[in-house]
């Protein structure tokens, strides 16, 4: 199954193979990765790419992943179908920022007209006591910040609206 897969704002084109014992085999280019997880009794994951293990905490919603690993803070996995992958902004990035699971805003770093670049801090959330700090997937101005620090916040609410600088 070939998929796009959004990281932390980056593309990646991938072909993904389920294995007999549940593993998947990922393919991007000619990089190959083999990639497991296992759920443990305290609600965390084993996750394991090729041999090498890390336990993280997990955050779903319906679009997008939180994953939460010990030093290495939150990295957000969207997955997006290859019709709405090819669309949209610049680069293919999306101009909405929307909430992956309800929550609540702990901080806004932006306000509306301000110009912004790829990977800049533009607002912390918090979900299932996990904070994560979204950062912006490309250069772009900031249109509308759609809820104030403080506010609460359902899934799928658009939190900030970029636009084209």
């Amino acid at each position: 199954m070939q998929a796009r897969y959004l990281i932390d704002g980056t593309a990646h084109d991938v072909v993904a193979t389920r294995g007999g014992d549940g593993s998947v085999q990922l393919r991007r280019g000619q990089r190959s990765l083999r990639i497991s997880r296992e759920a443990l009794p305290d609600g965390r994951w084993r996750v394991t790419v090729d041999g090498r293990s890390r336990t993280v905490h997990l955050a779903a919603g319906a679009d997008a992943v939180f994953v939460h690993a010990d030093g290495l803070g939150a990295v957000q996995v969207e997955r997006q179908t290859l019709s709405h992958a090819t669309g949209g902004a610049a680069g293919g990035a999306s101009n909405l920022l929307s909430a992956p699971m309800p929550g609540v805003v702990i901080a806004v770093h932006v306000a509306a007209g301000e110009q912004v670049r790829a990977g800049q801090a533009l607002m912390v959330i918090e979900s299932m006591k996990l904070e994560t700090t979204l950062t912006s997937p490309r250069d772009a101005r900031v249109k509308t910040v759609h809820h104030a620090a403080g506010a609460s916040f359902a899934l799928k609410a658009a939190l900030i609206t970029l636009e084209d600088a």
